[in-house]
């Protein structure tokens, strides 16, 4: 193939961007989770399926428990009028009569006066119970007591009153059901017993004759507490209040005090720079026009004089009339001096006038005559202006008067008050202790109350309790089922996804084609069985291997991803030398470099295949041939270049392989030399196409001196196998000055569908019998 036909449709260096390219964790699809769960389906349902069965397993050795129910049938007894006069309060249950009431009687059973001494009785027939582990709400959270319902949803009632109320325990032994109900049956049938009748009724009127002092003694405290309020005042003067306090609401006088004293001194501050303000103001004015207060009291007074203007406007027309004539006349001229006498008239007329309107200030305004000019409109707003100010700063000097008089007088009510507060917190406390007492009284009264209503029925028990056949398994199997079934497909749906996402390897192609642009040429599927594949030998002047024929063994998804790979190399124009590469090792270059050359062969093309990895060589494993002398001993000059046209002339062969030889010098001064260069030089010009197997790029330098050195090259990432760290590493490598030379990415290890491929096999079964030659 010529170098005209060997052309790409590839950016620019300078224009193609990176060649890894990672996916953010935000930018995860709905698709790529549910690829995920596909790919670790197996272990997802290994681990639902372990959890299921595990809880399974936990529920029934630990979470078993049995359950057995009772019905009691509850018949009224005698009334004990007697006791009843005793307690003049009525008993807080859910109905005023607890003579035949069921719910009263449920109420009564569920109290923890029957309940406890049941518990502690139960714990003393069965030892081997831990009261801290097996505590008393643990007890209660097993017992359930309510009134046994009929089909109908109703109450049983049968025809003389007499009410059916169930008692259902659950525990994990029977033994320990038949023990609880046992006692239980017999705290009922004590209920009916009538021994404790005195003892009650003693304790009861002893109870009711304190709860009486009690309440006297509340209601001397409570007048104690009012008579301190009103001799001082007070409603409270403690900070904090008492929570047994039910006579007090409100906040206290100190918080009312002090929340005052806050409001009056930020009064006072906010009054304070007012007045420092307004006294600014005044003194700039007072500046201006330099009069005292009762002074510009008396010009504004002039200024509103009718008369006093009249004859400031006569003076001021007798002044134009005689600046006019002095201008014309001499100061002699009669005219003029009798302009100077009307003056003068006016004047003494104005300054009489200035005298009787400020008589009132005669003691702060001693020459009222000075006055006279202050009465132009600039003035007459300053001086209105002025007073305005001096009336507003006295106003402020007197409010702060009276706002440091409050405070004064606040302060010494909170002193007061704080003075008050010990005495009233001890009587408060008093007061609280008496409450504490009717409530415990109270309190006892009720039990006391509750062992009468018990003595108001007689119990009959209608279940059998020996019959444990009867006995129910909790939790039941489906509900444990239908758990085990929720935990494990949450717990393997997690699993799944956990360990996809903690999995560093490749495992799908669309996996590397979100990490990187450059393009997937060939996807090579997964194989145990290869071709057979037969050489002869070519010594001189160097050992080549020639193919002779090929034996098909592998299947045919594996032959084909060769043609197709083949086939894109072509469409995107094969170039003359390529060399094949991976990240780290063992992801399959070799053999792919194998299989390339052998379909090129195959499709007419004459291929030289070469061994380039000096240090770690391994493609005459794969072909089976010996690695005798090769490309290590062409390099170390220890054999001349071959005349390619000559030696090959009259071989028919299309496929010839150059082996790695023993190589004695460093690979990395070997494909750096010159002789490395003439070799590729003269077997492009012979081949249509030289294929190097290439050492990995992040486990060799040279690698980067062999891909240089070649025209372009492909880079094998296999599944299961490649990690995404060590590709990014790979391309970031690329990236600095081999960016160009990757063509694109061959894939190795995909799973392909073999019934796809059966009737391919089928028909190619035939002519793979008789070996193919190349």
């Amino acid at each position: 193939m010529s170098s005209e036909n060997n052309h790409l449709s590839l950016p620019s260096e300078a224009s193609r961007p990176s060649l890894w390219q990672p996916q953010p964790i935000d930018k995860v699809t709905i698709d790529q989770v549910l690829r995920g769960l596909k790919r670790r389906s197996a272990v997802g349902i290994l681990a639902g399926a372990l959890v299921s069965i595990g809880f399974l397993g936990y529920s029934y050795l630990f979470l078993r428990s049995y359950r057995h129910s009772v019905l009691v049938q509850a018949r009224p007894g005698t009334s004990l009028a007697s006791l009843r006069q005793l307690s003049p309060i009525s008993l807080p249950l859910l109905s005023g009569e607890t003579k035949g009431d069921v719910a009263t009687l449920v109420q009564v059973l569920n109290s923890d006066i029957v309940l406890r001494p049941i518990y502690e009785k139960f714990l003393v027939a069965n030892p081997d119970l831990d009261p801290k582990q097996y505590s008393y709400q643990s007890f209660i959270r097993s017992l359930k007591i309510q009134p046994a319902k009929a089909t109908s949803g109703k109450s049983l009632l049968d025809q003389s009153g007499q009410k059916i109320i169930e008692i259902q325990f659950s525990a994990k032994e029977k033994e320990k059901i038949e023990s609880l109900l046992g006692i239980l049956v017999e705290e009922l049938k004590r209920f009916s017993e009538e021994e404790k009748e005195n003892q009650i009724a003693d304790n009861l009127r002893y109870v009711n004759q304190e709860i009486q002092k009690t309440l006297s003694q509340i209601d001397d405290l409570e007048d104690q507490l009012n008579q301190f309020r009103f001799q001082n005042q007070v409603v409270r003067p403690d900070l904090v209040a008492s929570q047994l306090n039910s006579v007090n609401s409100g906040s206290s006088n100190l918080e009312t005090y002090l929340s005052l004293l806050d409001n009056l001194i930020s009064a006072r501050n906010e009054n304070r720079v007012k007045l420092e303000s307004a006294q600014a103001t005044f003194n700039s004015l007072e500046a201006q026009l330099r009069l005292s207060p009762a002074e510009a009291l008396a010009a504004a007074n002039l200024a509103a004089s009718q008369n006093y203007q009249e004859l400031l406007t006569k003076l001021t027309e007798a002044e134009t009339r005689l600046a006019g004539e002095q201008a014309k006349l001499n100061e002699n001229s009669p005219t003029v001096q009798a302009l100077q006498e009307e003056k003068r008239l006016l004047l003494e007329q104005a300054r009489q006038q200035a005298r009787q309107i400020t008589i009132r200030n005669q003691d702060q305004v001693r020459q009222p005559e000075t006055l006279i000019g202050y009465q132009s409109a600039v003035s007459e707003s300053l001086i209105a202006k002025y007073i305005e100010t001096r009336i507003e700063l006295e106003a402020l000097r007197r409010a702060d008067a009276e706002l440091s008089n409050q405070i004064q007088t606040t302060e010494a009510e909170i002193s007061r008050v704080i003075r008050l507060a010990n005495p009233y917190r001890k009587m408060e406390q008093r007061f609280a202790a008496a409450q504490e007492a009717l409530r415990l009284l109270l309190q006892t009264r009720q039990s006391l109350q509750l062992q009468i209503a018990q003595r108001d029925f007689t119990w009959r028990v209608l279940s059998d309790i020996d019959n444990k056949e009867e006995y129910q398994v909790t939790p039941r199997l489906l509900r444990a089922l239908v758990i085990a079934l929720m935990l494990g497909g949450v717990s393997g749906l997690l699993l799944a996804l956990i360990l996809d996402w903690l999995d560093d390897r490749f495992l799908e192609v669309e996996q590397i084609r979100q990490q990187t642009p450059l393009p997937i040429l060939g996807e090579i599927p997964l194989t145990k069985t290869f071709d057979q594949l037969a050489f002869s030998r070519l010594e001189t002047p160097l050992t080549l291997w020639g193919l002779q024929h090929r034996l098909p063994s592998a299947t045919p998804a594996f032959r084909e991803s060769f043609y197709f790979l083949l086939t894109q190399l072509e469409s995107l124009g094969l170039p003359r030398s390529l060399a094949i590469t991976g990240t780290v090792g063992k992801e399959g270059q070799t053999t792919l470099a194998i299989y390339l050359a052998v379909a090129a062969a195959a499709m007419g093309k004459r291929v030289l295949l070469v061994d380039a990895n000096l240090r770690q060589p391994s493609m005459h494993q794969g072909l089976g041939i010996p690695n005798v002398a090769g490309l290590g001993e062409l390099l170390q000059g220890e054999m001349p270049f071959p005349h390619w046209f000559s030696l090959l002339a009259n071989r028919a062969e299309r496929l010839w392989v150059l082996t790695a030889g023993q190589v004695q010098q460093e690979p990395m001064i070997l494909l750096s030399s010159a002789r490395w260069f003439d070799f590729l030089e003269g077997a492009k010009d012979t081949f249509d196409c030289v294929i190097l197997d290439v050492p990995p790029i992040l486990a060799a330098a040279e690698a980067h001196r062999v891909l240089a050195a070649v025209e372009r090259a492909l880079l094998v990432v296999r599944l299961k196998k490649t990690r995404r760290e060590a590709f990014a590493q790979a391309l970031q490598a690329c990236d600095l000055s081999l960016q160009q030379k990757l063509l694109g990415i061959v894939v190795n290890g995909v799973a392909v569908n073999h019934r796809d491929f059966r009737g391919y096999q089928n028909s190619a079964a035939e002519s793979a019998v008789a070996p193919l030659s190349i």
